[in-house]
């Protein structure tokens, strides 16, 4: 069995995201459930759900098989101030390999302003966090997306510690009933692309990634509770 784990408890992204450069999005009011296969090894799966209905919500996830496991449970609150968004996720964790079973805590934290078509935020991944006596390396992004009836544009700057310093580029054609996006990861050089169609208030959406050296990478994701009509409503009543 070939086993790649590249950090404990890595970020993870839903099929939106994985598509346009791991730039990471407003969460919105829905249920949804996302399905990951890191370079098509069994070993490296993982299926997530998540709801949020307002300012609060949860999320489960699993990855791994038997021999590794690596479980969360998380809370989700939510803040609008105006044009400034808030977003604390507190995480309960469990690592569970061979005969070891781990339990620790994490934290996520985002911020986010709009204005107009733009949007600035700085999200923080593990910033503070535990398990086997010691804390997982944290990772920061600083993001700018440019959003209109057509088109959306996004950049991101990231910093993971013992890692370094990475860029993320994203670019989605918009249209009624679907979309379609490609990206690029610097650090190492990753092209992803992504496609999603809307069917009444559930989203399909589908994100790609080609490592050089480890190949293909899947994520899928069915959201159910909000429409791209409803996302725009709810966009314009961030801008106002």
């Amino acid at each position: 069995m070939i086993l790649i784990i590249l950090s404990l408890f890595p970020p993870f992204r839903t099929a939106e995201e994985f598509g346009f450069g791991n730039i990471p999005q407003m969460p919105e009011n829905s249920f949804s459930v996302s399905y990951q296969n890191l370079y098509s090894l069994p070993e490296l799966q993982t299926v997530k759900i998540n709801w949020l209905n307002g300012s609060y919500g949860t999320g489960i996830s699993h990855f791994g098989t038997s021999f590794y496991r690596e479980l969360i449970l998380e809370g989700v609150f939510t803040k609008l101030i105006d044009k400034t968004f808030f977003l604390v996720k507190p995480s309960i964790l469990n690592l569970s390999q061979e005969d070891e079973n781990n339990f620790g805590f994490s934290t996520e934290f985002l911020i986010g302003f709009s204005l107009s078509n733009h949007s600035i935020y700085l999200k923080s991944f593990h910033p503070v966090s535990w398990i086997r006596n010691s804390t997982i390396p944290s990772e920061l992004e600083l993001c700018g997306v440019y959003t209109d009836e057509w088109n959306r544009i996004g950049v991101k700057l990231n910093f993971t510690e013992n890692w370094g310093i990475g860029l993320g580029f994203g670019y989605e054609i918009r249209f009624p009933t679907f979309n379609a996006s490609l990206g690029l990861l610097t650090n190492p050089l990753v092209p992803t692309a992504g496609f999603s169609f809307d069917l009444s208030n559930t989203e399909f959406t589908i994100g790609v990634q080609n490592h050089p050296q480890l190949g293909l990478s899947e994520t899928f994701t069915v959201n159910h509770g909000i429409s791209k009509t409803q996302k725009g409503v709810q966009n314009e009543r961030i801008d106002d």
